[in-house]
């Protein structure tokens, strides 16, 4: 299997230096390549943000973004701002009866929206839209440039990126969970990879501080995210300490600085956070956050119905398993600058499979990750492993099949057509998800009139939002400044165990009234909002539940879509 097809001369050895010695090309040659190699780059970019603008551009029309933790990332922008510009604080009243959100949560990834929205004139919404957009595109360049510095051609590369921007599992992160700081750490880690390539094959050690600042802010915008890639380095490091020992000098100072600059730009965060997780003691009511079958993952994987669907697990698609596959045995059957990534790519998957396949879930730390997650983290390494496998394909299937007297053109012809399959599945599901997945989140004439009642009749209290599906958390504190019952991120709320059984009647649909009585008295919480947005919480059988104890909760306004209940005091 010739593992270098379709890749740079010589870049896929592990002591690759660049260009031969005695032959050095005239400087005012050398300078129109460069120059062509950067116009060549720039176009790859350029066509790269054509197509991400493309499936996502319903993202730019009227409205908020879609997405479930969007409300989230809203809200703390919003408080970003608001503390930038001398309203809030260190400590977000809205949330929890007070909650650490620059501590509890890593702030990179609404600093830059927050920041960015208190100059005077830029919109909070525009802002946040910019980041967002630029960081997915952003993903899809930083696996051509992760590509490119692994030893894939231009070509490959840029095949490697596009196919990152059109997966579902990232345009799933993008439009239907919303998952904000996954998608701004993402090209981050991405480029430290890159650069620890840089630094460790050619000997450029300012790329090891480069690379090593770049996982740090990539822990700084998505802890999770960072430490997923990171679990790949202990392997990248030993497979170049067996596979090159003439460059372990090189290797341990390209180590030691890659680490200790990420160790550098994160500690002062870390700390803090580490502390304040520490004291709260938060626990999951499931390691790992989803629990369910093998069979159940591998039959979802390949499921088309899935496309939009808010479900976990969810469509992956066959282009991208194939990829995989073919990725990671190539890459083991002729070891190369890939393997460590294909290592990766088996850790990565193993954690997306759920405590009943992994069992480590069940482990602290593991029992806090979030499983859905690592189906997104996978796309833009099966990328990277997976070109060098495209590349490859063709040849191997003629030396396998003995065609001895095969034409020339047969090889790149059979890679050809299953770039053209591959690319074929990955653009109708890109189609069908941008149809699906980025229409904006507006506020229903129902939802609105419940907010102007809330800000005329019932500003005094906390809100318990029921069916909203966090946008309550946003949008109560951005229009009227009043606070909610629980917030999102209860690994940083102090009070997570009462609200916990709240949330779980939301979920489960067995509504204890007397309870959510006692409980929201316990939370300060005056009032009940339930809004029919999102089933999954139970908002009928929570407005019938309540319709049941007159005394304990009256109905104070209905709009058919929105029931406000206030809470009766005992006495």
């Amino acid at each position: 299997m010739n593992a270098k097809l379709g890749a740079r001369s010589g870049a896929g050895d592990a002591g690759d230096q660049g260009p031969r010695r005695g032959w050095a090309a005239p400087k005012r040659l050398r300078s129109v390549l460069m120059q062509r190699s950067r116009l060549a780059d720039a176009l790859v970019v350029a066509i790269l943000a054509v197509a991400g603008l493309l499936v996502a551009r319903s993202i730019l029309r009227d409205g908020f973004p879609p997405g479930v933790d969007t409300p989230t990332f809203l809200h703390l922008s919003w408080f970003t701002r608001e503390t930038l510009r001398g309203a809030g604080g260190l400590i977000d009243p809205y949330w929890y009866g007070g909650f650490p959100a620059f501590t509890s949560y890593p702030p990179l990834s609404y600093a830059l929206v927050g920041g960015m929205a208190a100059v005077p004139g830029v919109g909070l919404v525009f802002s946040y839209k910019v980041v967002l957009l630029a960081a997915y595109i952003g993903t899809g360049v930083a696996t051509y440039y992760l590509a490119r510095e692994l030893g894939s051609s231009r070509p490959w590369s840029a095949l490697g990126g596009m196919l990152t921007v059109l997966g579902y599992p990232t345009l799933v992160a993008v439009g239907l969970w919303g998952w904000f700081s996954s998608v701004v750490a993402l090209p981050l880690a991405l480029a430290a990879l890159a650069m620890l390539e840089r630094a460790y094959h050619r000997g450029e050690t300012r790329f090891a501080i480069g690379g090593g600042v770049a996982l740090g802010l990539s822990v700084l915008a998505h802890h999770m995210t960072a430490f997923a890639f990171a679990l790949g380095l202990p392997a990248w490091v030993l497979f170049h300490y067996l596979r090159g020992p003439v460059l372990r000098p090189r290797l341990y100072k390209t180590t030691l600085l890659f680490a200790a600059a990420a160790a550098a730009a994160t500690v002062w965060w870390i700390v803090p956070w580490l502390v304040n997780m520490l004291q709260v003691g938060f626990r999951r009511e499931t390691p790992g956050l989803w629990s369910f079958p093998l069979s159940q993952y591998l039959e979802s994987i390949a499921q088309t119905k899935l496309i939009g669907l808010y479900a976990y697990p969810t469509y992956m698609g066959i282009a991208l398993i194939g990829m995989a596959v073919g990725g990671i045995l190539q890459a083991i059957v002729a070891p190369s600058r890939y393997t460590p990534y294909a290592i990766l790519l088996v850790l990565l998957m193993a954690f997306s499979l759920g405590e009943q396949v992994n069992p480590l879930l069940r482990v602290r730390p593991f029992d806090g990750l979030d499983v859905a997650r690592f189906q997104l983290y996978v796309v833009p390494v099966i990328c990277v492993v997976g070109v060098p496998f495209l590349a490859n394909a063709g040849r191997s299937a003629v030396d396998l099949l003995r065609l001895q007297a095969a034409p020339a053109w047969l090889p790149a012809a059979a890679s050809g057509l299953l770039v053209a399959l591959i690319l074929g599945q990955a653009l109708w599901d890109a189609g069908a998800a941008s149809q699906r997945l980025f229409q904006p989140y507006r506020l229903t004439p129902a939802t609105q009139q419940a907010i102007a009642w809330l800000g005329q009749e019932g500003h005094q209290g906390k809100v318990l939002g029921v069916g909203f599906w966090h946008w309550d958390d946003f949008l109560l504190p951005y229009y009227l400044r009043q606070a909610v019952v629980d917030g999102w991120h209860d690994e940083g709320g102090r009070n997570w165990r009462a609200v916990r059984p709240l949330r779980m009647m939301m979920w489960t649909g067995e509504i204890d009234v007397l309870r959510a009585h006692r409980l929201l008295g316990e939370l300060g919480g005056r009032y009940i909002a339930v809004q029919d947005y999102f089933a999954g919480e139970s908002p009928k059988e929570f407005r019938a539940a309540l319709r049941q104890y007159p005394a304990l909760f009256s109905e104070a306004a209905d709009w058919g879509e929105v029931t406000i209940f206030e809470r009766i005091s005992p006495g």
